[in-house]
């Protein structure tokens, strides 16, 4: 049976987004000593790497595929951080939303669309095929 691993963002006190419902707001607290780590960075590549599939919901899908896709033509971007775009847009992608459509894809066109309702099933047979790690990157709600 695949694993599903889950890599999220969350305060210490348990907040994982700001009230404007995007996660920009807890980069307001991140301490100068943490600039330049790249720790998350080579984690969750670590995790990608080990992955062949990426579970989201519609909201992190959407907001990783706009963030990432910068990420890849940024010159200032570090090395780690350009493998793990290339890695996030290449890897077979499963979004459960009862509202994304074929259009939101962009050039990430190896994505499929679970509905809600079908959810539990989809992802308990993506467990029981075979393959590697099932990843989930951000996502609070899923």
């Amino acid at each position: 049976m695949r694993k599903l691993i889950v890599s999220n963002f969350v305060t210490l006190d348990g907040f994982y987004e700001g009230k404007d419902k995007n996660i920009d707001s807890i980069f307001d607290y991140y301490h100068e000593d943490y600039h330049g780590d790249d720790n998350f960075d080579f984690y969750n590549a670590e995790r990608m790497r080990a992955a062949d599939t990426l579970l989201s919901g519609r909201a992190s899908f959407l907001g990783n595929k706009e963030y990432w896709s910068g990420v890849l033509i940024d010159p200032n971007a570090t090395a780690i951080r350009r493998e793990f775009a290339g890695l996030i847009q290449s890897i077979e992608k499963v979004v459960v939303s009862d509202q994304l459509t074929v259009a939101e894809f962009g050039e990430w066109e190896n994505t499929r669309i679970v509905k809600q309702a079908d959810a539990v099933r989809e992802i308990t047979t993506l467990k029981e095929q075979e393959g590697r790690d099932i990843f989930m990157f951000a996502g609070r709600t899923l």
